[in-house]
Order: C-alpha cells, then structure tokens, then sequence
C-alpha cells in the first residue's frame, strides 16, 4: 500500500487545461507551445464549434486562476470586419470562469486565447504593462 502512494506522489506534473464549452460540446487544451515573440497570438492546440451569436464558457484550473489572466479573442463583425477584443483582467483567486459573449448577435467567434500573466507592472508614464507568460489558444469553427 504504501509503494502505491510513493508512486502516486512520483508522477510528474502536467501542464494545467482550460476547458472551453459552447453549444452542448466541450474541449480541454494545454498551452500552446507556439506563439509570436510578443505572445499576442499562439498557434491553437484545440478547436470547437461556437455558433454565430453562441456564448462560450471557459473554466481555467488553480495553476491559472491563481494568477492575473484575461481572455483575448478575434470575431468576424456582422459587417465581414475582423475585430480583436479582451476582457477585463481577472485579480489573482478573483475567478476560475468566465463566459464570452460577443457585442451582438451576427459576430462569429474566429479565435480565443486565455492568457495568464506572469508580470504586471507600470512604466514611468504609469501606463499598466503585463506579461504573458502562458496563453491557452483556441481555434473557433464556424
């Protein structure tokens, strides 16, 4: 009995999964290992179906929620305009989900990052910067 609780303790840690939900299906994804040098778009590592006007939920594990993070996603407007928004940013232990919703109905959700912040800070105009230091990237099929 105890060797099965060495072991147990043993097993090496994973990497933390967001899960993202919309319209009755569910996917769960790692980080994303690929992302630009200033980390504002990571090549996905999951996709799901969100219909047009559709909320997605997201629900982010401990190792996320324990930190700053926000949600930053790119939509197809009604009028065919590619628009990138955010979220407001979470506090750390603030929250462990959130719901997106797109600013009206004939918007098409195209891609959705979760990104948890390892640096928070202001410069000397007292302008609010952050760091990335993990992004969760969703691809979003129509």
């Amino acid at each position: 009995m105890t060797g099965g609780l060495l072991l147990a303790g043993c097993a090496a840690p994973h990497d933390p999964e967001v899960t993202f939900f919309a319209d009755g299906e569910t996917v769960r994804i790692t980080p994303s290992p690929v992302c630009d040098p200033a980390l504002e778009e990571c090549q996905p590592t999951g996709e799901l179906p969100v219909p047009g006007g559709k909320p997605l939920n997201i629900s982010v594990p401990r190792q996320v929620a324990d930190a700053p993070w926000l949600v930053v996603f790119r939509y197809r407007a009604a009028d065919g305009s590619v628009q990138k928004a955010r979220s407001s940013l979470f506090r750390a232990g603030e929250t462990y989900a959130y719901t997106l919703r797109t600013p009206t109905a004939g918007d098409q959700l195209m891609h959705v990052e979760v990104q948890r912040i390892g640096e928070l800070g202001s410069n000397e105009n007292k302008e609010l910067y952050f760091g990335v230091d993990a992004s969760w990237s969703l691809r979003v099929l129509s």
